[in-house]
Order: structure tokens, then C-alpha cells, then sequence
């Protein structure tokens, strides 16, 4: 293992400054980045339908003993991809919605953890019940106010690439 000692890894330190300057723009043009956001999701829906459209061509059997999901899979990807990209004001409300159900199932998902850590701690098994029914509940506020929704997404990434880019600078100094 080499001694890093008083020696400062300007890389990193540019990496850092880099997702700082990020989470800034990201949080001073918050309408860009969910703009930006469609797109990404668009054109990830249109990787995925390839996939999808390359596995069924290439696999004949397994595609017929699917009854139709897959074609079905392939079309609402491609209906999404344009909506995404198309038409990026619903590409931008959906957004919200879909990080709303995100944040609801993932909260559910945490509740029925809880029962899962009860045997290990009870203060556990509580505190995340609790905080899981907060979180259900921020989770259809934001699901009947997609704004609310979009914003809280865009909040969270800015916040993630400061943290980590101030991390980042921390651990390379």
C-alpha cells in the first residue's frame, strides 16, 4: 500500500468541484434539469424497447410463450420514449407523478420491512414503521401535487452532488 501522505490527488479535488458547480446549476435552473430528465428517460425508454425488441427476435420461443407481453412491453416503451421526448411539458409532469409512486412503494416497502427487524431491535422495527407511514403520506402529497413531486426530485439530486462532491474534496485533501 503506497503513502498518500501530504500529497493532494487534484483529480479528485476536480471531480468534487465539478459536482459542486453540478448540484448549483442544478438547483439555480431547476426546470432545465427536469427538461433534461425527460430526455434521459425517453431515451432510455427507447434503449429498453430495442432490448426488448432484440431478445423476442432472437428468441422466437421464448416470445411465443409469452402471449403478447412482450410486444405489449415494446409498445408502451415506444409510447413513453415519445412522450418523454416529444412532448416534454407531460414528459416533465410525469415525472413528478412517477418519483411520487416511486417514493410510495418504497415507503410500503419499508413499513413491511419493519416487521422484518423487529426481532432484532423493537426501537427499530418502530422507528421505521413510523418514518415509513411519514413517507407514504409526503408520498401522496407529492403524487396530488407533481410539482411539489418534481421539485423534491430535483432537490434531491442538487443536495446528493453537493454532498458528494463536497466528500469527494474532503477525502482527497
Amino acid at each position: 500500500m503506497q503513502n498518500y501522505k501530504g500529497q493532494r490527488n487534484w483529480w479528485t479535488i476536480g471531480v468534487g468541484v465539478l459536482f459542486i458547480v453540478m448540484a448549483i446549476a442544478i438547483y439555480a435552473q431547476p426546470l432545465s434539469t427536469l427538461v433534461s430528465l425527460s430526455y434521459l428517460f425517453g431515451i432510455l425508454a427507447l434503449i429498453h424497447a430495442a432490448v426488448v425488441g432484440y431478445e423476442v427476435w432472437s428468441d422466437r420461443k421464448m416470445a411465443q410463450s409469452s402471449s403478447g407481453w412482450w410486444l405489449a412491453t415494446v409498445i408502451l416503451d415506444v409510447v413513453i420514449a415519445v412522450l418523454f421526448i416529444g412532448h416534454v411539458g407531460v414528459g416533465v409532469s410525469v415525472i413528478g407523478i412517477f418519483f411520487a409512486i416511486w417514493f410510495i412503494w418504497d415507503a410500503i416497502f419499508e413499513i413491511y420491512m419493519a416487521r422484518a427487524v423487529r426481532d432484532l431491535s423493537r426501537g427499530m422495527a418502530f422507528w421505521t414503521t413510523v418514518l415509513g407511514c411519514l413517507s407514504v403520506f409526503f408520498g401522496f402529497l407529492m403524487l396530488f401535487s407533481p410539482v411539489l413531486a418534481a421539485s423534491v426530485m430535483v432537490w434531491l439530486i442538487a443536495f446528493y452532488l453537493f454532498f458528494f462532491g463536497v466528500l469527494t474534496i474532503a477525502r482527497s485533501l
